[in-house]
């Protein structure tokens, strides 16, 4: 599945989990919503960072993901504001953090940030937070199964045919070259070489 696949299918996921909690959900939504439409969650997704596993003859990466979770509520006074937000928050972690398919789908979560910020409109307030949640994913891609191949060169450094004093420049297996003075090989000599094209 591509990384974009795998976004996708997690937060139609995060959407089912969330479609839990008492609260208008919208995604991606408009990030402007009425103080009719409140208390209100909105979805959509926000950026990634690749970290390399190495060069292991493929190439592969934890892959995060992050999904910005925007909340919005209002009441009668700041003290209120914060507590409705201070309950939803709760409630999103809980429908988060105890989802199977959720955690089916994830390697881990490394972070969730919230920031919360409480404004007044005249006698209403409104109070928001964003809470931006980290998704591990492994990810990998692997060669292209359609490309053909062009042509094969096999060198053979037997085991079983040594020089054991020797010393080779640019030996075709360097790691596996035992130092002189040496009773086996690999040696570093190229004692074979077959080289095949295909048309």
């Amino acid at each position: 599945m591509s990384d974009q696949a795998a976004r996708a299918e997690f937060r139609a996921v995060l959407l089912s989990a969330l479609s839990t909690v008492s609260a208008h959900l919208y995604s991606p939504g408009d990030w402007n919503v009425t103080a009719s439409k409140l208390p209100a969650i909105k979805v959509r997704y926000g950026g990634e960072e690749k970290k390399s596993l190495g060069n292991a003859g493929q190439t592969a990466f934890d892959t995060t993901s992050v999904f910005e979770i925007r909340v919005e509520v209002s009441a009668i006074s700041g003290p209120a504001a914060l507590l409705a937000l201070e309950g939803l928050q709760a409630d999103i972690e809980a429908a988060i953090f105890k989802s199977v398919p959720l955690r089916n789908l994830a390697q881990d979560f490394p972070f969730m940030r919230t920031q919360t910020d409480v404004s007044a409109d005249g006698e209403t307030h409104i109070g928001g937070m964003l809470v931006s949640l980290g998704v591990q994913m492994y990810e990998t891609f692997y060669p292209d199964v359609n490309a053909q191949l062009a042509e094969i060169d096999l060198t053979a450094d037997l085991v079983n045919v040594y020089d054991p004093t020797g010393t080779y420049a640019n030996p075709p297996f360097p790691d596996a070259v035992k130092p002189a003075p040496r009773t086996e090989g690999p040696d570093g000599r190229a004692e074979g070489f077959v080289k095949a094209t295909f048309s």
